[in-house]
């Protein structure tokens, strides 16, 4: 099947890369085409502006709901089902989820969707009319740089306890104990369990699994065959059954059937 949508992405300069991971983009000039497929979280929170066509967004069996012209994707422990209709144009901004919340002020623990948060209270609307002028990658990231340099004042940003954390867990590929991370960072362990839930929206074990299943996706995502023992071993599940039901919740697929099937939609969705 061929599907008429390109994706690109570049790295955000020094000078935001404190909150930037990178920047994504989305684009096809085709129309009345609809794509479905499926959006895998993996730990950070993306900026989405679509400037072009629409989106929906469903959970499970939920029914579809359309999203807003630009929002806040948030860490989530499952599989979120994306419905394109084109044209597109989207402009994406991955960010590190617990400064993203810290210097906008905002708490994400308490969003009506869990995977994602409308965004209009921090966000003007001005900035997405701006970059809506402008159909050049480079613009568009230096608009947004510009106004992120706004706000900070020129600033520099000082991490966390939080974000030491949130950082460490991606480091270790998910795989740290959290006793013994809020061990090393000397912290009463309510307090940062209630401060990461509050800047990241899940808690810290919750993110290692996401982010131990996003790098084993990656890892995988070219190969042909599935070594269940090597995963077994490397990501320290107990054993194959707790693998593959982990897997199954996270992506809502078994791993035989998610990787011996077309994945380019959800590359393309999930900004692999």
């Amino acid at each position: 099947m061929a599907i008429n949508l390109t994706f690109s992405c570049c790295e955000a300069s020094e000078a935001t890369s404190f909150l930037v991971r990178r920047y994504l983009f989305l684009d096809s000039d085709g129309k009345n085409e609809t794509y479905c497929d499926k959006h895998i979280p993996e730990g950070s929170s993306t900026l989405i502006f679509n400037f072009k066509g629409e989106v929906d967004m469903s959970i499970g069996h939920d029914s579809s709901k359309k999203l807003p012209p630009y929002f806040l994707t948030l860490p989530y422990l499952g599989p979120v089902n994306i419905k394109v209709t084109l044209p597109c144009d989207t402009f994406g901004v991955a960010c590190k989820t617990s400064v993203f919340s810290a210097f906008f002020n905002i708490s994400l623990n308490k969003a009506p969707t869990p995977s994602f948060r409308t965004i209009n209270d921090v966000i003007p609307l001005e900035l997405y009319y701006e970059l809506k002028k402008s159909n050049e990658q480079q613009t568009r990231i230096q608009i947004f740089e510009n106004f992120i340099n706004k706000i900070g004042k020129g600033k520099e940003y000082k991490p966390d306890s939080v974000d030491i954390a949130y950082d460490h867990i991606f480091a270790s590929n998910g795989l740290v104990q959290i006793n013994d991370l809020i061990t090393d960072l000397d912290m009463n362990s309510r307090t940062f369990r209630r401060n990461f839930q509050r800047r990241v929206g899940i808690s810290a074990k919750s993110l290692c699994r996401i982010v131990r299943a996003a790098q084993i996706i990656n890892a995988l995502k070219g190969s042909n065959t599935i070594d269940f023992q090597n995963i077994v071993y490397s990501g320290k599940y107990f054993d194959q059954p707790h693998f593959v039901n982990d897997f199954r919740k996270f992506i809502g697929e078994s791993p035989g059937t998610f990787f011996h099937r077309d994945l380019r939609l959800v590359k393309l969705f999930s900004g692999i």
